[in-house]
């Protein structure tokens, strides 16, 4: 007997450190096949294509997830504020989408406006480093200054709580394996960051990381840990008009360049969740595939497209375009359309109140740039960076970051 436990003990070490993307960290363990009798809502959910809650078609609300990627600014604010403002969920709240925020060039008081508007607010980074090993080879304590304290930067600049901002996504959808998991679990309740293409139709559920997932990996390094609680969004892939798989809608060629062309992509890939089994699906683009200068009529055709979509989804008494935050609210409590007007989270919440009145507009240089940045609160003596987060002193840090030179009206 003593020899077998030995034998089992030391196939379970070797396991850990052969695995490519392994924690050396003992407090994690190797995430396990699901054991459906240990996990069960609220707190954990296995991975899979069956809805939860024994609930069946037609009584499964839509879930529709909108997501931004990127810095919100003065350019890119009224194209959300012309496409979801003034409309509403069939509970007669308002519609709200998901921003994975950045901060370089972002305007704090247009965040906070967002917000107070109902729409969620989450992490995408400090620097949005184009270097895809950055991400991939990041370190536990540098996915924490890039996004752990960019929870508290937005936060702060953008006078909202930090208990608001409850998730997260890789930059570029560039995971960092059980490294990034073990940073992102402690802080935040979830993340969307893993596409998958095997498991689009049906369409894979929303899941904790209790357990080992059954998602592909199209973006190495996934985890293989387990981090209990913490869930996940797959993005499903879109399919474009001659089937080629897309992770986020500027990848789906043909390129639409109408608005029917627009329409129908988002149309068909809808049609794919909504005919069948209702898995939520994230929609995920950028602001700057729909602005664009008068000269190229495709990005207002896309604008277009995509608000006839809208225009269709409000006919629906059966669709919610919801927020992450909200969707894993309901994953939490899964509630069936007979009851789904009076499932609170889904309610339109009167807690944001608006009180960025007096943005200021902080100038900053360093001698060789300058930056920008509005803020709902007084401008912080130093341009905020990765490791001086709040511009509480650059110089401490050893940064040769700017310097505050004054207001602009």
């Amino acid at each position: 007997m003593g020899q077998l436990i030995i034998l089992m003990t030391l196939c379970a070490i070797t396991f850990r450190v052969t695995h490519q993307f392994s924690q050396v960290d003992p407090k994690f363990v190797p995430a396990l096949p699901c054991n459906l009798s240990a996990c069960y809502l609220p707190d954990c959910r296995c991975s899979s294509d069956i809805p939860p809650g024994n609930l069946v078609g037609p009584n499964i609300p839509q879930m529709l997830l909108f997501t931004f990627d990127g810095a919100i600014t003065s350019t890119n604010h009224p194209f959300f504020d012309q496409v979801f403002n003034d409309r509403r969920n069939p509970n007669g709240a308002p519609i709200s989408v998901t921003f994975f925020v950045t901060h370089e060039f972002t305007n704090y008081s247009l965040v906070h406006d967002l917000w107070a508007s109902g729409h969620d607010i989450a992490a995408h980074s400090i620097t949005y480093n184009r270097n895809m090993a950055y991400w991939r080879t990041l370190s536990e304590s540098g996915w924490r200054s890039e996004i752990v304290d960019q929870r508290d930067q937005i936060s702060r600049f953008g006078s909202l709580p930090t208990s608001y901002i409850k998730g997260m996504r890789a930059p570029y959808l560039q995971m960092g394996g059980n490294t990034m998991f073990t940073a992102m679990s402690g802080s935040f309740e979830w993340e969307s960051s893993r596409p998958t293409f095997n498991q689009r139709v049906p369409g894979l559920w929303p899941y904790t990381n209790d357990y080992a997932s059954t998602q592909d990996c199209l973006i190495p390094p996934c985890h293989n840990d387990s981090f209990p609680g913490f869930w996940s969004f797959p993005m499903i892939n879109f399919l474009s008009e001659d089937l080629t798989p897309c992770n986020v809608l500027e990848e789906c060629v043909p390129i639409p360049r109408t608005m029917a062309g627009m329409y129908n992509l988002l149309l068909t890939n809808f049609n794919d969740q909504y005919q069948r089994t209702r898995a939520p699906l994230v929609i995920s683009t950028h602001a700057a595939w729909f602005l664009g200068p008068p000269d190229r009529p495709e990005y207002a055709q896309r604008m277009s497209g995509l608000m006839q979509f809208l225009d269709y989804l409000g006919a629906l008494s059966d669709v919610y375009v919801i927020g992450i935050s909200q969707a894993r609210a309901w994953m939490q409590t899964p509630t069936g359309m007979p009851d789904i007007d009076t499932f609170v989270p889904w309610r339109e919440d009167t807690n944001r109140v608006r009180s960025c009145v007096f943005p200021r507009n902080c100038r900053y240089s360093n001698g060789t740039w300058e930056r920008i940045m509005s803020s709902c609160i007084p401008c912080p003596l130093y341009y905020p960076t990765l490791h001086d987060p709040l511009g509480i002193g650059a110089r401490y840090f050893g940064n040769d970051e700017g310097q505050l030179i004054g207001l602009i009206d």
